[in-house]
């Protein structure tokens, strides 16, 4: 095409239309319906990014914006228009005391490793370190000590960042500070992140983790209470597991159903010269069982589940479709809501897949756009299958009714996962944030280009 070959003039990066290109950047993590991008575009810098997105304002053409493409619901696809595949900006630029400065395709495995050498460490990961750090502050990035320190894009310092409509523009807590606010689990609605400042605590090498079970959930979310206000704690997690009890009459015949149990890792950073009294933590907990305890280093730890994903990529859970159904409660009404869901959950539509319970205090972050119960305490509950095209067809509308329940009950959805909304669902998911958004995406993106079908605007 013409305007491809004009468009390889404008960048010093590379533009390709090859087709083991095109392809590969034809579906995300989701797996759903492939979308074809015409061209697929690898920056070389800030000002790549700027000169594609004023090509595509001048010849109407649509770019989404792609890291690992972990992305559930298409939005770093682009049907005909400009994948920007930003893993070609992967330097990690320095680190100086207590932060880190990265590029944004930089993968968190990277930088981990870069800042491990240090004897420092981020006070928050996801548990996929194969995903970058532009993707993750995107979505606000969620992890196993955001109870606590918040969500990754909470301890984002400065950013550089690339406006829809072409401006490159650094913003931080005192500078462009709308535009700070607007990118940081923004989704990519406004601006594509470029690079990136943050905060770093000191690493302790060694960690142990308690491996509770609990019988009731009720159990499970106050002894949470208590761990979340614990000093001596790191990180808590913990899910749903069943126990399969064989078939029961429903009104749609005869289904698969079991018996739910709830285990929660609790895991204490320290030093060997001083090993943690994991007894004081017991004092005040009422598990149903105490499974098991472990000592591993912390690298070990970071990396606790990928030998999870190894077995996920074997079985074939890896390669079909992911409709994450994640969401976020408020705490009185999380336990009524989950015991629901789990009671008419067929266990074998997980498909290989997990349910995750993620309890954390109301406050812990200070973003105005990534949307979360205003409760003392919240609870996390994230639906994770792994399902063939034909098996997610009958899934499909379950996990649409649990997303309308978990909003009737107050929640709010975690938007990395599968999010099929209308403007009704959207106002309601923003409340009187919701103009804000409009308002926000038309300044920064006046043409409509970036990352288009997500918002309804």
């Amino acid at each position: 095409m013409e305007w491809i070959d004009e468009l390889n003039q404008r960048v010093q990066g590379e533009v390709s239309n090859a087709s083991e290109d095109i392809e590969s950047h034809s579906t995300d993590f989701g797996r759903f319906e492939p979308k074809q991008p015409t061209a697929v575009v690898s920056p070389a810098s800030a000002e790549d990014l700027s000169a594609v997105f004023r090509f595509a304002a001048e010849n109407s053409l649509h770019i989404a914006t792609r890291g690992e493409g972990h992305s559930q619901s298409e939005q770093a696809l682009c049907e005909n228009g400009i994948v920007l595949s930003m893993r070609s900006l992967r330097e990690v630029v320095e680190i100086d005391g207590d932060s880190i400065t990265c590029d944004a395709g930089v993968v968190w495995r990277d930088l981990v490793s870069a800042t491990l050498e240090k004897g420092l460490i981020p006070p928050v990961l996801t548990n996929n370190l194969d995903v970058t750090v532009g993707g993750t502050l995107s979505t606000a990035g969620l992890g196993v000590a955001s109870y606590r320190a918040g969500t990754q894009a909470d301890n984002c310092i400065e950013l550089e960042v690339v406006t829809a409509a072409g401006d490159i523009v650094k913003c931080s807590e005192t500078e462009n500070k709308e535009l700070f606010d607007a990118v940081r689990g923004g989704m990519g609605q406004f601006g594509v992140i470029t690079r990136a400042r943050l905060k770093l605590r000191p690493a302790r090498s060694k960690v142990r983790t308690l491996y509770l079970l609990y019988d009731q959930l009720p159990a499970l979310m106050e002894d949470a209470v208590k761990l979340m206000d614990d000093p001596r704690i790191d990180s808590l997690e913990g899910w749903c597991s069943p126990c399969p009890q064989g078939f029961r009459q429903t009104m749609i015949g005869r289904q698969p159903f079991a018996r739910w149990f709830f285990p929660l890792h609790v895991s204490i950073e320290f030093d060997p010269a001083e090993p943690p009294n994991e007894n004081a933590v017991f004092e005040s907990l009422n598990p149903f069982e105490k499974v098991h305890q472990e000592d591993r280093t912390l690298t070990e730890f970071i990396g606790r589940l990928d030998q999870l994903f190894e077995l996920w990529k074997q079985s074939g859970y890896w390669a079909n479709s992911h409709p994450w159904m994640e969401t976020i409660l408020p705490w009185q009404s999380a336990g009524p809501y989950i015991q629901q869901i789990l009671s008419q959950l067929p266990p074998h539509l997980l498909g290989g897949g997990h349910i995750l319970l993620w309890p954390s205090k109301g406050n812990m972050t200070k973003l105005p756009y990534f949307m979360s119960p205003a409760t003392d305490h919240v609870m996390g509950f994230g639906i994770l299958p792994g399902l063939s095209p034909e098996i997610f067809k009958t899934v499909k509308p379950l996990l649409a009714q649990a997303s309308n329940a978990s909003m009737t009950a107050g929640g709010k959805r975690y938007l990395s996962g599968w999010i099929e909304f209308d403007e009704a669902k959207w106002r309601q998911h923003y409340g009187e944030r919701w103009e804000e958004i409009v308002a926000l995406k038309k300044k920064y993106d006046p043409h409509n280009v970036l990352n288009p079908g997500w918002l309804p605007i």
